[in-house]
C-alpha cells in the first residue's frame, strides 16, 4: 500500500471513529435527560453578574462529573420556584445566578447527594414581561416590554389615540393592588411625567372612551364655564358651585337646566336665588347626564344664543379641545 492510499485510508478510519463516539455520547444523553439537545446547543442571554432571577426565567444546569444533573433546563414557576432533581422545589426568583448556585450546593451536601458540587447555573431565556392596553386605542391588546418602560411606552405599542379617548380618566389595574391606580394620561402627554408610572408584569392599562352619558356642562355667567364629570346626587347648586361660583351679572332667579335634545331641549326652571334666600331647596333639583346648567346673565334668556351653544357641545372633540366659549 502505498502513502497516498495509506493516509486516505488513515483519515477515514479517524472519521468513522469519530462519528461512533459522537453517536455514543448522544445516545446516552437522550437516554439520561430525554432530550437529544447538548449544552453547546443551547443559547446563553449575557447576564449582568447583580441580575436578579425573575418569575418566567429559563435556568440551565451542568454539574461538573454528573451527567443527570448537567444540561438541565429549569424554567421558574409564576410564584418563583424550580425544580431541581434530589432537591425538588427550590426558591430561585429573587436570587443572583451565583446565590441560586450557592443554595443548590448546599441543599445537594446536606442531603448527602454530593460533597463539593461544582455548579453553574446560565441564563438560557429571560422572561417576556407583558402589559394589556384597553379602551380607545388604535390596537388594543397585549404587549411586550423590557424593564424601565413605563405606561407611555405601553401606549405608544398600542398605536395613535382617537379624538374620543379620555384621556384623564386613564387607570392602571395592578397585581397586588385592591383599587385601579389613576393615571391622568393628559398631563403626562403634556409634559408633567410625574404620573408616568414604571410598569409592571401583568399590568393592564384603561383608556376609556368619552361619553355624552357622563358630563353635565355648566354656561352662562360662572367663572369656570365648562363640561365637568358627573357624580352621583350633583344638583344645580353643587354645579354652579363646581363651575367657581357666579360672575356680578348673573341672575340666579334665571338659572334654567336644558336636557333632553338639543334640537327640542327641555327647560326646567330653577329659581336658585329663592334657594339661597329662602331655603326652597325644591329649586335644587339633580341633574341627570348630559344636563346642561345655564345662569344668564339678566332674566331674559337669550334662547337662540344658547340654541347655537347646544348644537356646538354635541360635539365632545371639540368640547376637549376648544372649551365651550
Amino acid at each position: 500500500m502505498n502513502r497516498q492510499k495509506l493516509a486516505l485510508f488513515l483519515a477515514s478510519a479517524i472519521m468513522v471513529v469519530t462519528l461512533i463516539c459522537a453517536s455514543s455520547a448522544l445516545a446516552e444523553d437522550t437516554a439520561v435527560n430525554g432530550s437529544t439537545q447538548t449544552p453547546a446547543a443551547n443559547p446563553i442571554v449575557m447576564a449582568d453578574a447583580n441580575y436578579r432571577i425573575q418569575e418566567e426565567d429559563v435556568l440551565r444546569m451542568d454539574v461538573w462529573g454528573e451527567l443527570q444533573l448537567s444540561n438541565v433546563q429549569m424554567q421558574v414557576t409564576p410564584d418563583g420556584k424550580i425544580n431541581v432533581a434530589y432537591i425538588g422545589e427550590m426558591q430561585a426568583a429573587g436570587l443572583t445566578q451565583s446565590e441560586l448556585t450557592a443554595n443548590i450546593a448546599k441543599k445537594l451536601e446536606e442531603a448527602q447527594i454530593l460533597i463539593q458540587p461544582k455548579i453553574v447555573i446560565t441564563l438560557i431565556t429571560l422572561h417576556r414581561p407583558m402589559v394589556r392596553v384597553l379602551g380607545a386605542v388604535q390596537r388594543s391588546g397585549e404587549f411586550q416590554f423590557k424593564e424601565g418602560d413605563r405606561v407611555l411606552d405601553a401606549v405608544a405599542q398600542a398605536g395613535y389615540l382617537p379624538d374620543n379617548a379620555w384621556l384623564e380618566k386613564t387607570t392602571i389595574t395592578r397585581k397586588g393592588v385592591a383599587q385601579p391606580i389613576p393615571v391622568d394620561l393628559q398631563k403626562i402627554l403634556d409634559g408633567d411625567l410625574a404620573g408616568n408610572l414604571e410598569l409592571q408584569k401583568g399590568d393592564v392599562i384603561n383608556i376609556p372612551p368619552e361619553e355624552y352619558a357622563n358630563k353635565f356642562y355648566v354656561m352662562g355667567q360662572v367663572n369656570r364655564p365648562m363640561m365637568y364629570d358627573l357624580k352621583d346626587n350633583t344638583t344645580v347648586l353643587s354645579a354652579i358651585s363646581l363651575a367657581g361660583g357666579i360672575t356680578e351679572r348673573a341672575s340666579l332667579k334665571s338659572t334654567m337646566v336644558i336636557r333632553g335634545d338639543a334640537i327640542k331641549p327641555e327647560r326646567v326652571k330653577c329659581d336658585i336665588a329663592k334657594l339661597i334666600s329662602k331655603g326652597d331647596r325644591s329649586q335644587d333639583i339633580t341633574l341627570q347626564p348630559g344636563d346642561v346648567v345655564y345662569v344668564p346673565e339678566t332674566n331674559k334668556i337669550n334662547w337662540p344664543k344658547i340654541s347655537q351653544i347646544l348644537s356646538t357641545i354635541s360635539s365632545l372633540t371639540y368640547i376637549r379641545k376648544f372649551g365651550l366659549f
